[in-house]
């Protein structure tokens, strides 16, 4: 039940953010915290009677189980990242802390019992199936269910879980009348003084297993596949450490994460070369090694009787505080993800730490590659950033502005995440001929036929570095709607095309899909072209892809508009969305594909166009189009805002 509702809750409010990564970073945060609420109640809770704590749990848990996901909205001039916690507090907050108590208050009141041992195979058997759930949201859930049917069902399933527990404590209160039960005896402290690596051990697993999401998500998009795997493996190193203390074998995890910090170091400056497979597995292999240490290394120094829940109290304050850095300190301290590296060293650190306590002895070689290690990160930060202009970093992701100046290229560069968006030379050649945008593209070579036959009057969605602009001629007006001001920042400072374009140029700071439905309700003049390019690095919104949105764009079309989009993805075959729309709404489709001769002098690019404009189909040279195969199940790629899944898409 908790682990379910966390990808459903969190997908549901990535249309409201503009579909980023970190809307997961800081639901994470606030599940994380809530977590620890939850602890620090069955913590306080454990000093009364058996029989209050029943009666005052299960009468909470009705409570909250009639409140949850309430459709009260929140409305409140909030920055993003507590935007998305104050949302997930108002639909899910009481109901997520009760549950989260279940397993501590179980094995609590199994060892008030009797003279039981502390069970902490059942913590393990626990998060068992916390990976279930987990696991079977993006293989079955999202992919055959639409959210308001994921809701009820999970709405049925905690009902059920309310009708479980009062039939335990039924049971449990039937035998404690009956028997004269020998308790624990009840601790008078609130908190105890925790063994500080408790803290730190589950600190540095939290920030470990948010900052790998994140580094996958800036090539990968982010959906509930992407969140749970990191989650799954989180989780499945903590069930598996603690069903029983000898699965834990500290040379061999300790080695094995040597290897993983060296490929850490890899992934984190070449990740982007990776097919999305590659990523995913290398990743999944570099978070386990490092949970396998962390909640190992908790599992040897787990107490026994009256400190279980200061134990696990202690285990969700470190994994909070760890959480809490890598969603709100990191990206005021860091202008990329650095936080990833600094999980990795802290990792390293903890190793050769932990063996000169526990064993008595000096590693050199941990030593010698811990050493090896930063010396490598050192050179290899240098060697990648010794371009760079400027680098900015919000809740939208980290733009940078790199002056790329070499025997071969001579070019300024806005990349957003690990894409370029946009580039400008740095003497003043043709600034189109070595950009997603040069007349070679589709999006040129639509633009150019349109505005042989009228004047442009053209949206875009996504300004990149507004290369877009310079497209456009002195009786065109274009507009550009951005998510993220920071882009908006570098365009206007670093780079000329906002500046030096002939046509009327516009920006409007939001998102593209409610800022078009704000110039719709306004009855704003229609467009006769609409660009949607706000795909960051290999992000992309899904809720720009959704019927709703392509009937928002239609709407805000002429009767003869034309709909480009931009699908250049690595990872992510998006046509097959795009065809079940053509097809939807009756709409003509072709495709645009440039294959370039290098990466480093032009990009290759893949444009549709989807239009009625028969003028503007006749105009086109069929030689210049690309085959476009057909995908024939398009129920599972008919994407609305209630039901789509980039699972079935991905490019293997």
């Amino acid at each position: 039940m908790l682990f379910q509702i966390q990808p459903m809750l969190s997908k549901e409010l990535l249309p409201q953010f503009g579909g980023g990564a970190s809307v997961w970073s800081a639901s994470l945060f606030f599940y994380q915290t809530v977590l620890l609420l939850g602890y620090f109640y069955a913590h306080f809770l454990s000093r009364y009677s058996l029989k209050k704590q029943m009666v005052i749990h299960i009468s909470l848990v009705v409570l909250a189980s009639l409140i949850s996901l309430n459709k009260f909205h929140v409305n409140l001039d909030l920055a993003p990242n507590w935007s998305v916690m104050a949302n997930l507090l108002n639909q899910i907050g009481l109901v997520f802390m009760l549950l989260s108590a279940t397993s501590v208050l179980m094995q609590r009141w199994y060892i008030e019992r009797g003279k039981n041992a502390v069970p902490y195979h059942w913590y393990s058997v626990s998060n068992l199936g916390s990976l279930l759930a987990l696991i079977s949201y993006p293989l079955a859930f999202e992919v055959f269910f639409s959210l308001p049917q994921q809701k009820h069902y999970w709405q049925i399933g905690l009902l059920t879980y309310c009708i479980l527990l009062i039939c335990l404590a039924y049971k449990l209160l039937g035998k404690s009348s009956k028997e004269n039960n020998s308790s624990l005896p009840h601790v008078q402290t609130i908190l105890k003084k925790p063994n500080m690596l408790w803290l730190i051990l589950s600190a540095t697993s939290s920030i470990l297993l948010i900052a790998t999401t994140q580094m996958i998500s800036t090539n990968i998009p982010p959906m509930p596949l992407v969140w749970v795997v990191p989650l799954a493996i989180y989780l499945g190193s903590f069930s598996y450490t603690f069903a029983n203390k000898n699965n834990y074998n500290r040379s061999v995890w300790g080695y094995a994460f040597i290897f993983s910090a060296f490929a850490g170091l890899i992934m984190y400056f070449l990740g982007s070369q990776f097919n999305a497979i590659a990523q995913i597995i290398i990743y999944s292999f570099i978070l386990l090694s490092g949970c396998m240490i962390c909640h190992g290394e908790l599992r040897q120094l787990a107490p026994q009787g009256t400190l279980l829940t200061h134990f696990y109290l202690y285990i969700a304050l470190g994994g909070a505080l760890g959480s809490l850095f890598t969603t709100l300190l990191a990206p005021l301290l860091f202008k990329q993800i650095t936080e990833y590296i600094v999980a990795l060293a802290v990792l390293l650190i903890l190793i050769s730490y932990i063996h000169l306590t526990q064993i008595k002895k000096i590693n050199t070689i941990l030593l010698g590659a811990t050493a090896l290690w930063c010396g490598c990160y050192l050179v290899l930060y240098s060697s990648f950033n010794q371009y760079n202009v400027a680098s900015q970093r919000n809740f939208y992701g980290y733009l940078t502005v790199k002056d790329i100046n070499t025997a071969d290229l001579a070019q300024r560069r806005l990349i957003d995440g690990t894409t370029v968006h946009g580039s400008q030379p740095l003497h003043g050649q043709d600034e189109l001929t070595s950009s997603y945008y040069h007349q070679h593209t589709g999006v040129a070579k639509s633009l150019a036929i349109l505005k042989s036959q009228e004047k442009l009057k053209m949206g875009v969605v996504g300004l990149g570095a507004g290369v877009l602009a310079s497209l456009a001629d002195k009786h065109d007006t274009v507009h550009f709607y951005e998510l993220n001001p920071a882009v908006y920042t570098m365009a206007n400072r670093y780079f000329d095309y906002l500046k030096n374009s002939p046509a009327k140029v516009n920006v409007t700071i939001g998102d593209g899909r409610v800022a078009l439905l704000n110039e719709l309700k306004e009855n704003a003049p229609l467009m006769n072209a609409l660009v949607i390019d706000a795909f960051s690095s290999d992000v992309i919104p899904a809720h720009l892809l959704t019927q709703q949105a392509f009937e928002l764009y239609w709407q805000r079309l002429s009767k003869n508009g034309i709909l480009i989009i931009h699908i250049s993805n690595n990872h992510i075959d998006l046509l097959p969305v795009i065809q079940a729309h053509s097809t939807y709404f009756d709409k003509a489709l072709i495709k645009f594909k440039h294959n370039s001769a290098t990466k480093l002098t032009a990009l290759g690019s893949e444009w549709v166009v989807l239009t009625s404009n028969q003028r503007f189909l006749d105009a086109i040279e069929i030689s210049e189009l690309s085959p476009i195969k057909p995908y024939l199940n398009t129920q599972l790629v008919h994407w609305t805002d209630q039901k789509n899944s980039a699972l079935p898409l991905i490019k293997f």
